[in-house]
């Protein structure tokens, strides 16, 4: 159950859409620590919850490989603090989604939009 701003892997795969096995190759992948609670089970942040929907947009919306989701979220610039990741969220989203635009107006050969 949810405590605070923690979820446990039930919570996280259903508020971002994957079964478990999805989500433990994206934690290797993009490198995402969980913490444990005293069960041993994993328990993940709001951060880390927003970060897998974004992972979530880029590979199944934005139809990027894992390697270029990772070369997106790279440019990214990180995060120092919860405060800051939920007030520069926004921005951070809508920077994301102009430059995943912009690529995908190149790739389609419209590099006027």
């Amino acid at each position: 159950m949810r405590s605070g701003k923690h979820y446990l892997v039930t919570e996280v795969c259903r508020k971002v859409g994957v079964v478990p096995h999805i989500l433990r190759y994206w934690e290797k992948e993009f490198a995402i620590k969980p913490a444990r609670n005293s069960a041993g089970r994993r328990i993940y942040t709001e951060a880390q919850v927003e970060r897998l929907q974004v992972i979530k947009h880029l590979i199944r919306a934005e139809r990027l490989t894992v390697a270029g989701a990772r070369l997106q979220l790279a440019r990214v610039p990180p995060q120092s603090s919860p405060t800051a990741v939920s007030c520069d969220h926004r921005q951070t989203l809508l920077w994301l989604r102009r430059e995943l635009m912009a690529i995908r107006s190149l790739l389609q050969g419209n590099p006027n939009e």
